[in-house]
């Protein structure tokens, strides 16, 4: 009877430990989505009252620029995040605090050198191709957010990472609501239109990216090697990053020579409507993304597929749902002004489900060191896209751009399912070598 006793106790102790485990996870994953749905509910009650101050050339422009700001993206953060990420679990908490600082310390300054360097040529390409909007102040302040975005994305990263759901929710959740409040307040009551959105979205990230890098520095000697390394690492991530220009950014480039604000305007708000899906969906899938690089850091393959297998069934119910009601939906939060937008909102929202998937399956690549696989499938796919997009957009204008992001997308999804079907093969090709042997 002590036997079976001491046995029970045993399990019933082991299975506590499991449901700790598992309620930890799910506090932390309520934590990390909490955000995104406080985002969604802030933008629907917003977004009417700036489309009712918003003009045709002012959803244009801010489009616009939306698209210039995340073509810099990659050349600012260096991809830097994966190479933080990839080996976290391996370092100890003090060497994962050095790393960080280093990494937070080197992007300060360079930062600065790619914002005017970028500057002069995006001046020299305004005035060359004599784009519809001008560079000043949208280009200085699309720019300046970026640069201090990067310091809170990295925050909200290491608080992913070390689980910390709660810190990673206050800061979340204030990135997305102080924007808008600055943004509104200069919209209705100094009525500036795009300026007054930009200029609120760029004080609220000085705000936080200052105390992001407060809470991120760390007194350490600047470990050249260290840099090197992570260079070396992120070099052909970042150029898969800025192949993803000619498939995910040359578009509103492309179609700003159409000449045409009014129709440039709804295809920025059904950007703008299939992003707020997005930020739904991105938050999903960000939830559960440390666990993807776990499982598959630790070859995990059926567990990895049943998180996506998870995710991504929710996220195309949830897109069906959402291309029923598109019309009403976006009648209602535009006041009625710019309803047709939603044309191109129910075609982007499955770009935007296939561009996370693309996510999902890299991970399994960057665990690997695949770095320049990666590359090679990044080159396939922009060199496709940018022949996609200006056959499609010549031949159907603003729709057919929009049609171009899905098939852009699926390619890159077909792409990297057959490179990463090939390296599990090789793989297990050698692990059973290594078992004969």
């Amino acid at each position: 009877m002590a036997a079976l006793k001491n046995f029970i106790n045993i399990h019933v102790a082991n299975l506590r430990d499991i449901l700790n485990a598992y309620a930890v996870n799910i506090k932390n994953i309520v934590y990390f989505f909490m955000p995104s749905i406080i985002g969604l509910f802030i933008n629907l009650i917003t977004f009417p009252i700036f489309s009712k101050n918003f003009s045709s050339f002012d959803f244009a422009v801010t489009g616009y620029f939306d698209a210039i700001a995340q073509i810099f993206l990659p050349i600012m953060n260096l991809s830097f995040y994966s190479f933080y990420m990839k080996d976290f679990f391996k370092r100890s908490d003090e060497e994962n605090k050095e790393v960080r600082a280093t990494l937070v310390m080197f992007l300060s300054f360079i930062n600065i050198c790619i914002i005017l360097v970028g500057l002069i040529l995006l001046f020299i390409y305004f005035n060359s191709a004599k784009v519809t909007f001008p560079i000043f102040p949208y280009g200085i302040l699309s720019l300046g957010a970026i640069y201090f975005s990067i310091f809170v994305s990295f925050l909200g990263i290491d608080y992913k990472l070390r689980k910390q759901g709660l810190k990673f929710f206050i800061l979340q959740s204030i990135s997305v609501v102080l924007p808008i409040i600055f943004g509104l307040y200069l919209v209705i009551i100094f009525n500036l239109g795009a300026s007054g959105r930009m200029i609120g979205s760029l004080l609220a990230q000085i705000i936080l990216g200052i105390v992001a890098i407060k809470i991120m520095f760390k007194k350490v000697k600047f470990d050249f090697q260290l840099i090197k390394k992570a260079l070396s690492f992120c070099f052909p991530l970042i150029l898969i990053a800025l192949l993803d220009i000619p498939t995910t950014y040359i578009d509103r480039l492309i179609l700003e020579r159409q000449n045409d604000i009014d129709s440039f305007a709804l295809y920025n708000i059904g950007l703008k409507m299939s992003g707020i899906l997005f930020a739904l969906g991105s938050a999903v899938y960000q939830a559960f993304e440390p666990d993807l690089y776990k499982n598959a850091s630790k070859k995990r393959f059926k567990n990895f597929l049943q998180i996506v297998g998870l995710v991504f069934g929710f996220l195309i119910v949830v897109n069906i749902i959402f291309s029923i009601f598109s019309e009403p939906f976006i009648s209602l939060l535009t006041s009625g002004r710019y309803t047709d937008s939603y044309q191109f909102a129910k075609i982007m929202i499955w770009s935007n489900f296939f561009l996370l998937l693309s996510y999902a399956l890299t991970v399994i690549l960057i665990v690997q060191d695949k770095s320049k696989s990666l590359l090679s499938i990044q080159i396939m796919v922009a060199v496709a896209g940018i022949f996609i997009f200006l056959l499609f957009i010549d031949n159907w204008e603003f729709l057919g751009a929009s049609y171009a992001m899905i098939i852009i997308k699926l390619f890159n999804c077909a792409f990297l399912v057959i490179f990463i079907w090939f390296s599990i093969r090789k793989l297990k090709s050698k692990e059973v070598k290594m078992y004969e042997s």
